[in-house]
């Protein structure tokens, strides 16, 4: 092994012939300088960015009992989780384990309620907070004059759930803290030097191996009187009473009734100080290590959230979640298991690329403790290596020991551990996880088929689909998660020297695997779900492009037409906010270069109307994977490196400055970055493993101030750029004449805001182009979406607004083409998505003005609308503001005094001419800021087609 010395002289020595053999330049700068000490604000800019957001209720949670995601207040320390519902006169904490899989039937079972009851406040407002930041819910009851305060929380080491209660006032309340079973029932109890014993066990029925747990409760600030199975106290003005309650189960000890009991009874006002101090400085830690900043503060606070309940759910040495996480408030639905077809592997994704590596740390051990039975099942069905069904459990069980026609599972199961390692370069973890990835190699070596006419490796009767009836040949799921296998196991192989013997025969497969296969779908090439078999199939999941994510296998270095071609399925799939899609869609839509702006404006609805309060991403039956959707979704738009190249802001929305830091990329590098005004201003790269070094020149076109260690080294160029660095080396990177003092003070300071207050396209190629196409805007709760109109023709599933070029345009040669059919319902209408700002909200002055020209066409000039119809003149361009106000609604008028609304617009257009309409924005929207441009039709009681066409759109 050499050493640190041996390796920087090594560097600075060959820097420059290294740089010229791989077509760059080197220009080493100034007399030689003693390396600096260099600082990173990375943890002080990721506190302040966490510390403005919070869940905020004014009312209790309504979905707590749905089996699914509930809208609580969560807490949870990645064993043991909390969800905070009902008021304070019967408000009530539910206990969640990650190891209370009842053995009967190897579903997870919820654990315990504590009931918190103030009767005397019953009525009292209620304000809930959930403080990420700290990590506790803070709650406010208030009843005329009294008012009780709460603070909640569950310590971050220790299984103890901590609450304590403030009265201020005149009066006195009677409360009362009741123990239940999971299912609200009474358990079994016991008490003795003031803590009160409720002994639980998963399920309703014994089994042998059932978990069993101990709730131990106290009370600290005052006498309590303990009875049955509750605890009854007084609460004085102006005293601070602590409850307190150990929760052990008998997979964390034998002795989990006495260590329960112990450690309830020993609590003191002090230990509890301590505790909440190691508690605070957990978290502090966790949200150090990284942040973003952007404009769109409902995806970023999306962002913090969802890394908040990573935070909560998962830890090193504890049980894995489940489908739920920890928040188990009753009977959970597929049992709440470890579903191996998607749903386990993507709640763990985000871990990587936010740098919390660590959370990954419970993925591994159910999938390991499976491998005798994948062994097995495999030999079962007559192949080598290891086969895993849908539903596995831990500890070597299963809640649903099916294949559903699926061969898949397995290397599913494999992709976040070749992942690990790719961003970790851990030889430990290889050596942990290459027995298991060597198995579910031997399966594939097995099981491809090799076709001699065509030279490839082909995968037989392999459903992506659950259930998918054979034949189903090369599903492109399973290629492009056995591509990520092999180059896994390569890498892997290859760091610690060991299977050489194998690599060639698995590099052969990883060479000669079946191309994905392609089809054509509405004009467009397709990525089609199998060679033969499944085609194109609309159901809400996002298989057809997971070979991109999680398979790995295209990416902004492929070539162009494969690009396109993955582009055009995102595109086709149109499942942003499906049931299945979220958690995977976002990030591989990101690595392909789709549509930033569409990106963002997807992802801004994820995290508004699709998430609850507490910040959980939720759709139908999809439960803690939804933790991936704004993570690796964002992070893949601020920088790659799965190809192997770091990219900073490869994917991002124009006129939208941007910031993040401490995120991770391949190879164990830590990369911070900002862009300002379209230009990249600085990247940072910590190297943690060392190693080999490769990125893109953010500046193209010209040279790079390169630093290391605080001391300028080179001016690098090229296109893409290669260095060799060591352990704990500190890379900055910034255009031509940048000093270091710069690069620091930028490092510095949070991202600038975004300030456009202007907009024009005359949608030729090179302009901004649409954000949506053919999209009817069903999501904000004014944009209007639509009421019986159709497709106008020739099976168009429903109304047009679509980029078109060659056709009819006011200048150039594109413009937007409008259709519809209107089916004479009482409120006819349309409003079709077209620009969406939210990366870089338009902030409208007092002298803005909206202009554009528009072509309403009647039967003269399309054989689709009817004689005599001016259903094509009903039609506006309108707005969302970021406050949810629109356009249409303002009373905002066009130059000639009408009424801007789609609906007063009819009859005032004129027919197969271009009409120029200018609105004064300013007089209705001063201030506001543009969030989203639509365009409209809407007239009751229309029945007919209408068409045209919009052009030189400007907004200045």
């Amino acid at each position: 092994m050499r050493s640190q010395l041996r390796y920087r002289r090594r560097v600075s020595t060959l820097l420059a012939s290294t740089l010229v053999a791989i077509g760059l330049t080197a220009v080493q700068g100034g007399s030689p300088a003693v390396a600096q000490t260099v600082s990173d604000p990375t943890s002080t800019q990721a506190l302040r960015t966490v510390a403005r957001f919070q869940g905020e209720w004014s009312s209790p949670p309504t979905t707590l009992s749905n089996g699914e995601t509930v809208d609580a207040p969560l807490m949870g320390n990645g064993d043991v989780g909390v969800a905070v519902g009902g008021s304070i006169d019967d408000q009530t904490f539910y206990l969640g384990k990650n190891d209370f899989f009842s053995t009967a039937t190897n579903g997870i079972e919820p654990l315990g309620r504590i009931v918190l009851s103030v009767p005397g406040l019953a009525g009292a407002g209620y304000h809930a907070v959930q403080n990420i930041a700290h990590a506790q819910v803070e709650g406010t009851y208030s009843l005329g004059g009294e008012k009780l305060s709460s603070r909640s929380w569950v310590s971050a080491t220790e299984n103890l759930f901590v609450t304590t209660l403030r009265l201020s006032g005149s009066r006195s309340q009677a409360a009362t803290v009741t123990l239940q079973d999971g299912l609200g029932n009474t358990p079994t109890t016991s008490a003795g030097g003031g803590v009160l014993d409720a002994d639980v066990q998963a399920g309703t029925t014994s089994a042998p191996g059932n978990p069993h747990a101990r709730i131990a409760a106290t009370v600290l600030g005052g006498s309590a009187s303990l009875s049955g199975n509750r605890i009854s106290l007084t609460l004085k003005p102006g005293v601070t009473y602590t409850v307190a309650a150990a929760i052990k189960s008998s997979h964390d000890t034998s002795r989990y009734e006495s260590d329960a009991h112990h450690m309830a009874s020993s609590l003191t006002g002090g230990s509890l100080a301590k505790l909440h101090a190691v508690h605070e400085s957990w978290w502090r830690d966790y949200w150090s290590r990284s942040f973003v900043q952007i404009p769109d503060q409902a995806v970023e606070k999306s962002w913090c959230g969802s890394l908040y309940l990573l935070g909560s759910v998962s830890r090193a040495g504890k049980y894995a979640p489940g489908l739920w996480g920890n928040w188990i408030t009753g009977n959970m639905n597929w049992y709440g298991d470890y579903h191996a077809n998607y749903n386990y592997e993507a709640a763990f994704y985000p871990a990587l690329s936010t740098n919390h590596i660590a959370q990954m740390g419970s993925y591994d051990d159910p999938v390991l403790d499976w491998m005798p039975r994948g062994k097995a099942k495999a030999a079962a069905n007559g192949y080598k290596g290891v086969l895993y069904p849908v539903g596995i459990s831990p500890n070597g069980t299963s809640a649903a020991d099916d294949l559903y026609n699926q061969k898949s599972d397995a290397v599913n199961l494999a992709s976040d551990m070749v992942m690990e390692y790719e961003y970790s370069r851990s030889a430990s973890y290889a050596r942990k996880v290459l027995p298991y990835l060597e198995q579910v190699g031997l399966f594939w070596q097995d099981y491809l088929t090799w076709d001699e006419a065509t030279g490839t490796y082909n995968i037989h009767n392999d459903a992506p689909q659950e259930g998918g009836a054979y034949p189903q040949t090369n599903s492109i799921l399973s290629l492009g998660l056995v591509h990520l296998l092999f180059q896994g196991l390569i890498d892997m192989s290859r760091d610690l020297g060991v299977n050489d013997s194998l690599i060639p025969t698995w590099q052969h497969i990883d060479d000669k695997l079946a191309p994905l296969p392609t089809m054509s779908r509405n004009g467009q090439t397709v990525f089609r779900q199998t060679s033969e078999g499944a085609g194109w199939v609309s159901d809400g999941n996002d298989v057809a492009i997971q070979a991109v994510y999680p398979g790995l296998q295209v990416g902004l270095n492929s070539s162009a037409d494969l690009l396109q071609t993955a582009r055009n399925t995102v595109t086709q799939l149109d499942n942003w906010h499906s049931d299945n899609s979220p958690a995977t869609l976002y990030a591989a839509a990101a690595m392909v270069g789709y549509n930033p702006s569409t990106l963002m404006d997807e992802l801004h609805a994820e995290a508004t109307d699709h998430s609850y309060p507490n910040m959980a991403v939720h759709h139908y039956g999809g439960g803690v994977e939804n933790l991936n959707v704004t993570t690796s979704g964002l992070d893949e738009m601020l920088l790659q490196s799965f190809q192997h190249d770091i990219k900073v802001f490869p994917n991002w929305t124009a006129d939208s400055n941007a910031k993040f830091g401490g995120l991770l990329a391949y190879g164990n590098f830590l990369v911070s970055s900002s862009i300002r005004n379209n230009a990249v201003e600085y990247v940072r790269i910590t190297s943690q493993s060392g190693g080999n070094l490769t990125f893109t020149n953010p500046w193209p076109g010209q040279s790079i101030e390169y630093y290391a260690n605080g001391v300028h080294k080179a001016a690098l160029s090229g296109t893409m750029i290669r260095l060799k660095t060591s352990v704990g080396e500190t890379i900055d990177l910034a255009p031509p004449g940048t000093s270091l003092f710069s690069i620091r003070t930028e490092l510095a300071q949070p991202a600038k805001p975004s300030t456009t207050d202007s907009f024009s396209t005359s949608l030729e190629a090179g302009q901004t182009q649409p954000t949506w196409t053919d999209t009817v805007d069903t999501v904000d709760v004014k944009g209007g979406g639509d009421y019986g109109v159709t497709g106008l023709c020739c099976g168009l599933s429903g109304p047009q607004a679509a980029l078109r070029t060659g056709e009819r345009a006011h200048t150039g040669d594109a413009s937007l083409m409008y259709s519809g059919y209107a089916n004479g319902g009482t409120y006819d209408h349309a409003y079709m998505q077209v620009y969406g700002f939210n990366g870089s909200p338009l902030t409208v002055r007092g002298d803005t003005t909206l202009s554009y020209w528009i072509f309403p066409q009647s039967d003269a000039t399309t054989p689709w609308v009817a004689a005599g119809s001016d259903d094509s003149t009903c039609v506006a361009i309108d707005m969302i503001f970021t406050d949810g106000s629109n356009l249409r609604d303002s009373g905002a008028t066009d130059q000639s005094g009408t009424d801007i609304h789609p609906a007063k617009q009819c009859g005032h257009l004129k027919l197969d001419e271009w009409n120029h309409v200018t609105v004064n924005l300013g007089t209705v929207a001063a201030g506001h800021a543009v969030g989203k441009i639509l365009l409209g039709y809407d007239r009751p009681g229309a029945t007919g087609g209408y068409r045209g066409y919009i052009d030189d759109v400007s907004i200045n």
